[in-house]
């Protein structure tokens, strides 16, 4: 179908023709490929350092990789970095395809690091938000914004600004 016959339509069938490509992104993406093999290799890349909080999401064929990761540094302390997906975290996400979390107690102190997959869409915004947690507060170190466009995601702003609780 060509912008032309788009144009003639109401937004009515504009938004439903949308909403039905996004359904079948993502009914692809759960049948493309082993999303088992995609999240394993997902945590082997993302987090270089065992202590570290992670890279920031990527794309990979049509899936958008989103880490997350918590790090305690004492029992009322730790640092943070999960993605905001349109305004929800991306584990919370109408578009999630899977999300998986692994728990490190073996040290002194507890880690989680996650691998949640987003089967994206045009125009879809995420923030990394990285934050700092004392005494149950969490304080915004940065907040860095992407947004999907063409199949790939472009950053668009970074800023200190407001707190989210997880």
């Amino acid at each position: 179908m060509d912008r032309e016959n788009l144009e003639i339509l109401d937004e009515e069938s504009l938004f439903k023709i949308q909403n039905i490509i996004s359904e079948i992104i993502k009914e692809r993406n759960f049948k493309k490929g082993d999303i088992e093999t995609i999240v394993e290799n997902a945590f082997s890349v993302a987090f270089p350092k065992i202590d570290g909080l992670g890279l920031n999401p990527w794309v990979e064929g049509s899936i958008l990789i989103c880490p997350g990761a918590r790090i305690d540094k004492s029992q009322t302390r730790h640092i943070c970095k999960f993605v905001v997906v349109e305004e929800d975290w991306s584990w919370e996400s109408s578009n999630m395809i899977n999300d998986v979390i692994r728990r490190d107690q073996s040290s002194k102190n507890f880690r989680q690091h996650s691998i949640t997959l987003i089967s994206p869409f045009e125009g879809m915004s995420l923030e990394v938000v990285s934050q700092k947690s004392q005494n149950g507060k969490h304080l915004v170190n940065t907040v860095e914004s992407y947004k999907f466009t063409n199949g790939n995601l472009e950053k668009v702003m970074t800023r200190s600004s407001r707190s989210r609780d997880h």
